[in-house]
């Protein structure tokens, strides 16, 4: 079973003959590609009625094959765009050659239109023929018969209501930069309105590049068919990302905070009054620094009534003895008092804290300076003192009865 080539559909232009075409038809089937020249009605293939470009779409439509590959010419590339413009999915891949369909005011062809209809005869008499294309620019207008001058006429106005933005077809855009009859800027018009289209501007090229350039312009086309341009992904918008700011956040979970309630009305009180004795062992290392003033063992009830009695009633050796062995259950005169009363001691926190922070300024204002302790005893040297003057005293009372 033969393998079936790759097939390419060309439109020609605004043309009586398709011979120009040969060369650059013959070496793209050199290169395995094949191809299909359609022929146009009251251009290269016989009609006497006068066409419109509505018309013409329908012929396209039928000659065509769904998933086709389309090149248009000129005024063969306008019917393809408004073919493509009515059915986006019909052609698999769009080739625009210096392509017909943008509108543009043109004071010349108007005039050519005129001299046409008033100085037509000219171009009947002999040697005025030459007088005569050169008057009316020697425009497709002027050249064609009474019924194509209408369908032209008829194609020139319908660039008015072609909206090139319908077109999704993957459209390769190819141009001659030396083209006086369809301007490079038309083709920049083109290619900003059809979404999936890529244009090439090749510098020599005029008009008609299949008769300028027909061996550069085959290889162009054979590559462009191989790769057509890339076809943009539309983005799926889900429900999601049409949901507003505002709802997303009232959509978003609140935070929960824990109620007052289960809190008791004594844990209140105890808040309003401040901290307890027992409360501050458990507080936060702040409230664990020393204050600076060390704790005093008192002397128990039971070494005050021994003294009292002892000096009321006991005999003086006996009551010496005795006040002697009580003292020395207090636990300051175990102590040398002769040195320094012993730094509070430090708590030092693991936690991540400024250089000074509150803890280091509360251990500042607790923890006495050296000057102040050298001034003022402690509580622990006064306690001793008065506990050594009031035994002298009382062993000098004792002496003085005796």
């Amino acid at each position: 079973m033969p393998i079936k080539k790759p097939k390419l559909y060309i439109i020609h232009g605004w043309t009586y003959t398709v011979a120009p075409w040969d060369r650059t038809i013959s070496l793209l089937e050199k290169q395995g590609l094949s191809v299909e020249m359609l022929h146009v009605p009251g251009l290269t293939a016989s009609s006497k009625k006068v066409w419109t470009i509505e018309e013409y779409v329908r012929w396209a439509d039928r000659n065509l094959p769904d998933g086709a590959v389309a090149l248009g010419h000129s005024n063969g590339g306008r019917i393809l765009l408004n073919l493509c413009s009515e059915k986006p999915d019909k052609l698999q891949h769009l080739i625009l050659l210096d392509s017909a369909g943008i509108y543009e005011a043109s004071n010349k062809r108007d005039l050519a239109r005129g001299l046409s209809k008033k100085l037509g005869f000219l171009k009947k008499i002999p040697g005025l023929a030459k007088v005569w294309h050169k008057l009316t620019g020697a425009s497709d207008y002027a050249r064609a018969p009474e019924n194509m001058k209408k369908t032209l006429s008829n194609m020139l106005d319908s660039d008015k209501n072609l909206d090139l933005s319908k077109i999704s077809v993957p459209t390769s855009i190819l141009w001659g930069a030396a083209d006086t009859v369809t301007p490079p800027h038309q083709a920049e018009i083109m290619h900003q309105q059809i979404k999936d289209s890529r244009l090439e501007i090749f510098p020599n090229w005029t008009h008609a590049p299949y008769i300028s350039h027909p061996a550069e312009l085959a290889k162009v086309i054979f590559r462009t068919y191989k790769q057509p341009p890339e076809v943009t992904t539309p983005v799926e918008v889900t429900e999601a990302s049409a949901i507003s700011a505002s709802l997303a956040l009232k959509k978003a979970a609140e935070p929960e905070i824990p109620s007052t309630a289960p809190i008791s009305a004594t844990l209140a009180f105890k808040k309003a009054a401040g901290p307890s004795a027992h409360d501050t062992v458990s507080r936060s290392a702040a409230l664990a620094v020393p204050s600076g003033k060390p704790r005093v063992a008192l002397p128990s009830k039971k070494v005050v009534e021994a003294v009292g009695s002892n000096s009321r009633g006991s005999s003086p050796s006996s009551s010496t003895n005795n006040i002697l062995e009580e003292l020395k259950v207090v636990d300051y005169e175990k102590a040398d008092l002769t040195m320094p009363a012993p730094e509070p001691r430090r708590i030092i926190s693991t936690a991540s804290v400024p250089k000074v922070g509150r803890i280091e300024r509360m251990r500042r204002k607790l923890t006495p300076s050296k000057k102040s302790s050298a001034k003022k005893p402690t509580i622990k040297q006064q306690t001793s003192k008065k506990i050594k003057t009031k035994a002298r005293s009382s062993a000098s009372a004792i002496r003085s009865k005796s």
